[in-house]
């Protein structure tokens, strides 16, 4: 019986490599890579709201409010009783990015206690596209040095 429930995790965690490669491989082909590689690290670094929209998704994601001078921030839902609720707290700092090791980048990073283990494996990246304008990458750090990429958001002011 335990063989077999092994057996079962290794094949789930092996589907899910292997659609996450796939995934990180069509992200990193399309034509919003082209341009997360031309932007440049956010100078300066954005603070107070930016509205924010996943590419071709309807989400209840409003945005992110960005503190900073305390190198942090946390998104904005709409909660769908006509208000707005906050959620997913995180902490920025610059760096290369994950994947593309050449592009300066602010990260967005989940890993907080205050977070649900899955939000914290998350990590977003922005470049600076245009004034008060950014493209975020969206990644999974599900194994360790390989983060996946899932897709693209972006943020304007």
């Amino acid at each position: 019986m335990i063989s077999l429930l092994v057996k079962l995790v290794i094949i789930v965690l092996l589907v899910l490599a292997i659609a996450g490669f796939l995934r990180t491989w069509q992200v990193r082909r399309g034509e919003n890579q082209k341009a997360f590689l031309a932007g440049s690290a956010p100078n300066p670094a954005p603070n107070e709201f930016y509205n924010g929209k996943v590419q071709n998704r309807s989400t209840s994601w409003l945005g992110k409010m960005f503190d900073s001078a305390a190198n942090s921030g946390i998104n904005l839902f709409y909660n769908g009783d006509g208000t707005d609720v906050e959620k997913y707290p995180f902490k920025t700092y610059a760096g290369k990015g994950a994947l593309d090791k050449q592009t300066d980048v602010l990260k967005i990073d989940y890993n907080l206690p205050e977070n649900s283990w899955y939000v914290r494996l998350i990590l977003d990246e922005i470049v600076q596209v245009a004034p008060n304008e950014y493209l975020g990458k969206i990644l999974v750090k599900i194994i360790p040095g390989h983060p996946f990429a899932l897709g693209y958001f972006t943020l304007k002011k």
